[in-house]
């Protein structure tokens, strides 16, 4: 490393006329002095090396003492004792240029109107040196970097080209094609050397370019003949910068992403390759000028010039979030996440049996939902780039512009016939015979497809069953002072949500504590999907899904006595469903709560005719304004991203059968935490702690159909296993919410109890592991994409908060 950095840093001194220079500044991360370099740097520095000069190459060993031939001093060398990454180098060595371009123009020594070209050098890189040649690599860039206001008509097309997809009005055009905010990379030859010692140099191909693949690995490719011939060769534009760029200092220094974390090399080149093209006028190779490097491929390592995981996550996180991004964002997350896991377990063994694919599934699962965490958390560190998408181009105009290229679409093409395989079956494949936009990428599960089958579709048109709010449960709820026909305007809380906020440090590092399960929990496995939520929510603002995003009705029960735990649950949670309501035995405007009388006494042994009573007030008034029905007590906890994206996902809108929203029946779906009570699997039941997610045509199905006739009159306190019961009688039956790792989805307990929960040998001696359906245990347990959690009290509620949301 330490003779590639003096290598590079002597090949500026010979292909660069010294005069030209402004500053050489070298970063020695991770290093401290080394006194044979330092001195080797003075040598260079001082011009007792070969170096360029007026014209001439020569050493200043020959020109002692020559009148009017002063060597001022060149380099700089930064050193950092603790290393801080490619990214965080490059930021601090321009910052120092900065500093002291601006200290030469206080000076007088330079003019502000002259423009500064930064030059990156990789260590492993040396410029290519060519011999009795007046002209250098950079009077080539400099000519397609600065270009006089004589050569702007001649080059106008390829501005214009380097500048599409850019709304500008006519100044500022003209403003920027007199000072274009591209680059140049460098082409590339490559060096080896036989175990004599001999040397030999391999040219890189006329036209050769970098890119990457769906895993964001670096790959070689080719400029296009239609690229190739803009130019008549004598540019073409490459998707990532190489191991030499020029650009203006100007371009540098107005680029909107700096994220220090991005440690590696390429990772680095990854951002200013993003910030090239998306955010300013894109990238260069000068066919066949002198910008050439000589690149020694054994001096940095392999994980230089690669992509980790966690850097990936990062890159995706911050580039892809824009309009149409998000197809690739999962894929590449899903890409890099199988080559991990490929890494791990398939190269371990080379009996690739089904345990072992099925053990591959579940890591690539695994590192995926690991890789979509990070990516949700980066956007919360301190050098995190942010507003990148009204600053820049998105990413798919990236990917279809500049990288057309890439596997996207050809894996999309391989889909569409594996589904029509899946859908149609080989004898019945018939040109035109299926819908392809609307084919699923799998089949359910065979016990889901099962489950579904049995219930009948659904006409969800709303049919009027209160029959005049005469009697329970269709009575209604009252206002404050009791009378009947008060309607709860369920939009409150979205219209006015609650700030939420730490109230000082004594609270900060109560909520923010570490170390307990409950941590654990939340910051090793579960995690809010925080990327595809927002690409959502920007698809559904533009226009771009095919539906708007899934409506949730959310719905919480309570005593008035409990009405302490309400605001916390709308500071947190509440805040995020559609429509919200409290239902208890007082009504609170401001609160949120809503008496709801019903049959019986108010108390515990007779839970389920308040709930009868609840869900006939939900379907009375609000059944046609919302698509999902939840419930749940005043000590849930509701993931509500996490539960909109999964109602949204594939399986679920195949599983009740709505691809486009506009069909009038449904399969009805009856979600939540499957329970087998008393271990009975015939007798299944959703556990009612962590609540259950109904759709519109189970919903009316249980209000309408089951209610009247369904154990009507029953005062007990097993609401979930009665409105089981009813449905069972209907044939909708308890779906399957388990994530594709076997994750549970929604969770009877807090996340801690989960984490050191595990059964006794004999599951049976425990009324949970008995009730419990094919469970995994421990940390495994939960979903990465959880949904709901049970016995969240006190200021467990607001922790979760700030551990899931990135307030510690």
């Amino acid at each position: 490393l330490l003779q590639g950095a003096l290598d590079a840093v002597q090949s500026v001194f010979l292909t660069t006329d010294r005069n030209r220079i402004f500053l050489v500044t070298v970063v020695m991360d991770g290093r401290g002095k080394v006194g044979t370099f330092e001195a080797r740097l003075e040598d260079i520095d001082a011009g007792r090396t070969r170096h360029r000069h007026g014209g001439e190459t020569h050493t200043h060993d020959h020109h002692e003492g020559k009148e009017g031939h002063y060597h001022s001093e060149k380099i700089h060398t930064l050193y950092n004792h603790e290393a801080v990454g490619v990214s965080a180098s490059r930021k601090e060595a321009v910052h120092f240029i900065n500093v002291l371009s601006r200290k030469h123009e206080q000076a007088g020594i330079k003019s502000p109107d002259e423009d500064l070209i930064l030059l990156f050098l990789s260590v492993d890189s040396r410029l290519k040196e060519f011999h009795d040649d007046k002209r250098t690599w950079l009077d080539d860039v400099t000519d397609a970097l600065i270009l006089s206001p004589s050569s702007i008509d001649e080059n106008q097309d390829m501005l214009h080209k380097l500048s599409a997809g850019k709304k500008k009005d006519s100044k500022k055009a003209k403003d920027e094609t007199m000072q274009p905010s591209n680059a140049v990379s460098f082409a590339i030859d490559t060096s080896s050397s036989d175990t004599e010692g001999n040397v030999e140099i391999h040219s890189s191909h006329f036209g050769e370019t970098l890119s990457f693949d769906q895993k964001l690995r670096p790959r070689t490719s080719s400029a296009t003949g239609q690229q190739m011939a803009l130019s008549n060769g004598e540019s073409y534009p490459t998707p990532l910068t190489q191991s030499a760029t020029a650009l203006r200092l100007r371009t540098y220094n107005a680029f909107p992403a700096s994220d220090e974390a991005l440690t590696s090399h390429y990772s680095a080149d990854l951002e200013l390759s993003f910030n090239l093209w998306m955010c300013a006028d894109g990238i260069d190779v000068l066919g066949s000028s002198f910008a050439r490097v000589v690149v020694d491929p054994v001096i940095l390592s392999a994980d230089e010039k690669d992509i980790s995981g966690p850097l990936a996550a990062r890159i995706v996180s911050a580039w892809m979030s824009g309009d149409g991004d998000d197809i690739y964002a999962t894929k590449i997350l899903r890409a890099v996440a199988e080559r991990s896991a490929q890494d791990s377990i398939w190269a371990a063994t080379k009996d690739h049996s089904m345990s072992e694919r099925k053990m591959l599934v579940e890591k690539i699962i695994e590192l995926r939902d690991m890789l979509v965490r990070i990516s949700s958390e980066a956007k919360h560190s301190s050098s995190f780039p942010t507003g990148l998408g009204q600053k820049c181009r998105p990413f798919s105009w990236y990917a279809q512009n500049v990288h057309p290229q890439n596997d996207f679409h050809e894996e999309e093409d391989l889909n569409i016939v594996k589904k029509k395989a899946w859908m149609n079956g080989p004898a019945t494949q018939q040109e035109g015979a299926t819908d392809e936009k609307n084919l699923p990428s799998k089949p359910l599960d065979e016990e889901n497809m099962a489950i579904i089958s049995k219930a009948s579709p659904v006409n969800i048109k709303y049919v009027d069953a209160s029959g005049g709010h005469a009697e329970h449960p269709h009575k209604g709820g009252t206002d404050e002072n009791g009378n009947f026909g008060y309607v709860h305007d369920e939009t409150f809380l979205v219209k006015n949500p609650p700030t939420f906020e730490i109230k000082d440090e004594n609270d900060r590092t109560a909520l923010c504590k570490k170390g307990d399960p409950n941590y654990q929990m939340l910051t090793k496995k579960v995690f809010v999907d925080l990327p595809n939520h927002e690409a959502a929510e920007k698809r559904a603002e533009h226009g771009l899904a095919k539906k708007g995003r899934a409506k949730i009705f959310c719905l919480v029960y309570t005593i008035e006595k409990n009405h302490h735990t309400i605001p916390a649950i709308k500071e947190t949670w509440g805040k995020k469903c559609d429509g919200f309501m409290v239902a208890s035995t007082k009504t609170d405007r401001e609160l949120g709560t809503i008496n709801i009388p019903h049959e019986g006494p108010e108390e515990y042994n007779n839970i389920w005719q308040k709930v009868r009573s609840m869900w006939s007030y939900v379907y009375d008034n609000y059944y046609e304004k919302y698509d999902w029905f939840h419930i749940g007590g005043d000590d849930l906890y509701l993931i509500v991203e996490n539960l909109r994206l999964y109602l949204e996902s594939e399986e679920i809108q195949l599983a009740h059968n709505l691809p486009d929203g506009s069909e009038e029946t449904q399969t009805p779906l009856f979600l939540g935490r499957r329970f087998a009570e008393g271990g009975n699997m015939d007798r299944i039941f959703i556990s009612g702690g962590s609540g259950y997610t109904m759709n519109k045509a189970t919903l009316k199905t249980l209000v309408v159909d089951a209610f009247p006739t369904c154990m009507p009159h029953m005062h007990t306190f097993s609401e979930d296993v009665m409105v089981a019961t009813c449905l069972r009688k209907r044939n909708i039956l308890p779906y399957d919410t388990k994530d594709e790792a076997g994750g549970e989805r929604y969770m009877p307990f807090a996340p801690g109890h989960h984490l050191n929960y595990l059964p006794p040998a004999n599951p049976k001696d425990d009324w949970y592991s008995n009730y419990s359906i094919n469970c995994k245990w421990g940390i495994d347990h939960c979903a990465a994409k959880s949904v709901a959690f049970h016995y969240i009290k006190g200021d467990l509620m607001r922790r979760m908060y700030a551990i899931l949301y990135h307030y510690c």
